[in-house]
């Protein structure tokens, strides 16, 4: 990832949703001024000061499912099968943090026990959700250097299905696709504001704007985070005693509720 962009990408969403009390009439913003902050790279994860951030929750995959898990469209989640696969040298446990933290995200539950199954590069996990939601989750870090990530996450209700992938395919599908000598050139515009940032990167700058614009709560994203990592190192810890880790449900902040998503892009 490159920082330097990120940052400049969030210096200007900043600039151009300034408070609406000072800015011109075509620049003004629902969500009001942006405080000031940048974004840091510390042990490949990106933070803003202290708090770590949280970029899967605001893809726009992720918040439509998780609008879809809120508004009636699915009733009686039961099942939530994700999966996640990155080029080798990925960090398999970050990966896992990242989809249980999903998991907890979209099921509006905590991580309460794991089981998992762990080979090299791959990891298998099963785990329950305090609401009696059940998870898998399957990691692998084996794809060719240079490939992009990929991850899916399905959705499994009494009543409907949801998934962030096409039903019919297993990779991504690109909206501007190129041939040329060199062979084909894919691009998927998933940001109309932050132009040539990766896709890592984009939700990234987005994940750091919510949090310096307060839509997310910084004493929340702390939270959910160790909650994810906590049951990320359990996982294995599990996959190395052949059995189970309970996770002791604690009271506090409710770290899966949905947060304010822009509406502009």
């Amino acid at each position: 990832m490159n920082i330097k962009k990120m940052n400049r990408g969030l210096d200007f969403l900043r600039e151009k949703y300034i408070s609406p009390e000072r800015s011109e009439p075509r620049k003004r913003s629902l969500e009001g001024c942006a405080a000031k902050g940048e974004i840091t790279l510390k042990d490949g994860h990106c933070w803003v000061g202290a708090t770590p951030l949280i970029p899967g929750r605001m893809e726009r995959k992720i918040v439509e499912l998780k609008k879809m898990t809120e508004n009636g469209t699915l009733e009686g989640v039961s099942t939530l099968r994700f999966a996640s696969f990155a080029p080798k040298g990925s960090d398999i446990e970050a990966m896992l943090a990242k989809e249980l933290d999903l998991a907890a995200y979209l099921g509006a539950s905590d991580v309460v026990r794991v089981m998992a199954v762990a080979n090299g590069n791959a990891v298998n996990v099963l785990a329950k959700l305090a609401n009696d939601v059940n998870v898998s989750v399957e990691i692998g870090a084996a794809l060719p250097r240079g490939e992009a990530p990929y991850d899916r996450h399905e959705i499994i209700a009494k009543r409907g299905v949801a998934c962030d992938q096409t039903v019919d395919t297993h990779t991504p599908h690109a909206s501007i696709r190129c041939w040329n000598g060199g062979g084909a050139v894919e691009y998927t515009d998933v940001d109309t504001e932050l132009f040539g940032l990766s896709y890592e990167e984009i939700w990234n700058v987005r994940a750091a704007f919510a949090l310096l614009q307060k839509r997310a709560d910084a004493k929340v994203w702390k939270a959910a985070w160790a909650k994810a990592v906590k049951a990320a190192k359990l996982a294995f810890a599990a996959d190395k005693a052949k059995a189970a880790k309970t996770i002791a449900l604690k009271k506090g902040l409710d770290t899966n509720r949905a947060i304010k998503v822009a509406e502009v892009r």
